[in-house]
């Protein structure tokens, strides 16, 4: 099944597929362990920023590593590429889908161009996020774009904040009207994300649902429990690789990410 198929299935359903970001070997184990324990597809994620931490081709040689061992189907997906040269080398090293914030219209064609058959996620309003503050589209503006560009998942702002824990209640009324889109949306920012909103917004058409803090906030709490006076880093990173492969498996888990099997009828 490929990315496109899995996240149409799940739409389909009314049901989401987990995407975590990773920033190295650790986070990425814990990933596909806890995606594997939970029997759950899961889509494995590097960030530009975890591009200029880790490397490209070193994080891409890992993900395609760990997804070809899988138990279960796991996703490479390039998380905010920067400019079309590192999409394109991401695609080239086997990324299953790529995402790219709204910019020049010129360079959304191009990056359409250069997905081809893979997913190219679109977000068509940048979420609030480092002091930034989110740039809302009228649901108008945002057919033109979507119809101009033709992505195949998109993410708007839907009420959550990057890099926050707090949570933030859905705007869910706004997930409704951009269901009319009749394409997957995606969440971004689901660290903040009130949990009792999320099997809600699944219903309305959110079939691709993003974290990074909460997990980060995970291994880096098994780290300072492990730590004390250690020098192996085994001896912390690995107690560390399970707190967040457990709180994984307990996300997928919820009913949000509950998909059916393949006889089961489903539908939004």
């Amino acid at each position: 099944m490929t990315a496109k198929e899995a996240v149409r299935k799940a739409w389909e359903a009314g049901r989401a597929i987990l995407a975590v970001n990773a920033v190295n070997l650790e986070t990425a184990q814990a990933i596909v362990m806890g995606a594997e324990r939970a029997q759950r597809p899961v889509f494995l994620m590097f960030s530009h920023n975890a591009l200029r931490y880790g490397g490209l081709e070193e994080l891409a040689a890992l993900g395609n590593a760990l997804r070809r061992k899988a138990q279960v189907p796991v996703f490479l997906h390039l998380d905010h590429a920067e400019d079309l040269d590192i999409l394109e080398r991401a695609l080239g090293l086997g990324f299953d889908s790529v995402m790219l914030e709204e910019g020049p219209l010129e360079v959304l064609k191009e990056a359409r161009k250069l997905a081809g058959s893979r997913p190219l996620e679109l977000e068509v309003e940048v979420t609030a996020k480092e002091g930034r503050i989110a740039s809302p589209r009228s649901l108008e503006a945002i057919r033109e774009l979507v119809a101009s560009v033709r992505p195949d998942w998109v993410a708007a702002d839907l009420g959550t904040a990057h890099k926050e824990l707090a949570h933030r209640r859905l705007h869910l009324d706004k997930v409704a009207a951009l269901a009319s889109l009749g394409l997957p949306l995606v969440l971004h920012g689901g660290s903040s994300a009130d949990p009792q909103d999320l099997e809600k917004a699944a219903s309305l058409g959110v079939a691709k649902v993003n974290v990074a803090t909460r997990a980060f906030a995970a291994f880096t709490e098994g780290v300072r429990e492990s730590l004390g006076d250690q020098l192996d880093p085994r001896k912390y990173l690995g107690p560390a690789r399970e707190r967040m492969a457990r709180w994984v498996e307990a996300l997928l888990l919820g009913s949000a990410f509950d998909l059916p099997g393949p006889s089961a009828a489903g539908g939004r």
